[in-house]
């Protein structure tokens, strides 16, 4: 019932915190492609993977005061407080909620930028539906021209972190 919200509030906890929806859009997507079991479904959008249930679950933990939105001109910055912190652990303790988050994954893409996740993202989403490795990476830069300077290190991000071996 709550899988949703311990996911997120499993990933809020363990960063001190994340700049841009689109960027929280892309690492729960990277995460969930890299075999972290989280219940979303992406589609294809303008800015690439999306979901939909995400930005409603992130909606959810802020109206419910286990997030921070903290609103920086035209961007969100996301913080999980003490209360999302408490309700976390009574999952944890009396749900018996657990997840098997790839922290390593986590923390290096809290330090790459939203575009460069955009494009790794858009590369790991072309691989998942199908396209041979060449085709995906000819495919991202069709979608998104104006990334091109991160194609090469998109790729080689997702096969040392991501691609499931």
């Amino acid at each position: 019932m709550f899988k949703a919200a311990y996911s997120l509030l499993c990933i809020f906890d363990n960063v001190d915190s994340v700049y841009g929806r689109k960027k929280v859009q892309k690492m729960v997507h990277l995460l969930e492609t890299s075999g972290t079991e989280l219940p979303f479904k992406y589609e294809y959008h303008y800015y690439g993977p999306y979901s939909a249930e995400v930005q409603e679950e992130i909606g959810f933990l802020v109206q419910q005061g286990f997030l921070d939105e903290i609103k920086h001109d035209e961007a969100y910055e996301y913080v999980i407080t003490d209360r999302g912190r408490n309700f976390k652990t009574t999952l944890e303790d009396d749900g018996g909620y657990s997840i098997d988050l790839n922290e390593r994954l986590l923390n290096s893409m809290t330090k790459e930028s939203s575009q460069f996740l955009e494009m790794v993202s858009t590369y790991a989403f072309l691989i998942d539906s199908g396209y041979e490795a060449g085709s995906a990476r000819e495919k991202a830069l069709e979608l998104k021209p104006h990334l091109e300077r991160f194609v090469d290190k998109a790729v080689n991000y997702y096969n040392e972190k991501i691609k499931k071996h």
